[in-house]
């Protein structure tokens, strides 16, 4: 039972002060500069082994060679470009790094999960194809005209989505590319073109040098950019933790 106060002693009661306590500024920095630790243990570990697993591939900067391109590739840009001139033409093939699939790199499993798993991944595969690197081509006539192509090139095996006109080559390159088309007409769904029309535009582009052995290479290297800016990332990561 609560016995009530009498109001006489009311006015004798004090309410209590209460004191904020705070965590000392050290405490505070001593966590950090712990969690800091940890961090840069862990940083440094992947660190060293993206760089042990990483073999510059030689192969590659052959084949550019062979193909008769000129390989534009800047530290710290995700962008790549393949430039060359076959008559009184510029081929450009403009691609960006990519990042793997989720299935690659990941840790075996045991041969029972994976046999369980085989006819599931087998009909996912035969889905949708995962594996797959976009990259724009630009035709530039010496005159200023110029013919876009956007491709998209899976497992070796180049394919044409749209095929465009355009004006100003430097503008269209900063439009993102799921953007392009949006505003002005840029012409029909590659697809829904008759089929003699879109053999004779692969045909002329071929002719260019642009195939499936280009399309290979695409992916096999922007895979090979997307782990050297990793590789980057995590230098200048420990550069920051540790200075």
């Amino acid at each position: 039972m609560i016995s009530k106060i009498p109001l006489r002693l009311l006015s004798t009661i004090k309410p209590l002060k209460m004191t904020r306590v705070f965590a000392p500024f050290c405490t505070q920095l001593e966590k950090v500069n712990k969690t800091g630790q940890k961090l840069v243990k862990i940083v440094e570990k992947e660190l060293k082994y993206e760089k042990t697993n990483y073999v510059e591939d030689d192969t590659a900067i052959q084949f550019v060679e062979k193909a008769g391109f000129q390989l534009v590739d800047d530290e710290g840009n995700h962008e790549v470009t393949l430039e060359k001139k076959v008559g009184d033409v510029k081929v450009i093939v403009q691609f960006q790094s990519r990042q793997p699939n989720q299935d690659e790199g990941q840790e075996e499993e045991p041969e029972e999960q994976q046999n369980n798993k085989q006819n599931q991944d087998e009909e996912e595969q035969q889905e949708s194809h995962t594996e797959y690197a976009d990259f724009t081509v630009y035709l530039q006539k010496s005159n200023g005209q110029i013919l876009c192509y956007e491709c998209t090139t899976s497992q070796g095996e180049v394919n044409v989505n749209l095929v465009s006109l355009i004006k100003d080559l430097e503008a269209h390159k900063k439009i993102p590319r799921f953007e392009r088309g949006l505003q002005d007409y840029s012409g029909p769904d590659f697809i829904t073109l008759d089929e003699r029309l879109q053999l004779a535009l692969v045909d002329y582009l071929k002719g260019f040098g642009i195939n499936d052995e280009l399309g290979a290479f695409i992916e096999h290297y922007s895979l090979d950019k997307e782990q050297r800016l990793y590789i980057q990332w995590l230098n200048s990561l420990t550069t920051f933790l540790k200075n």
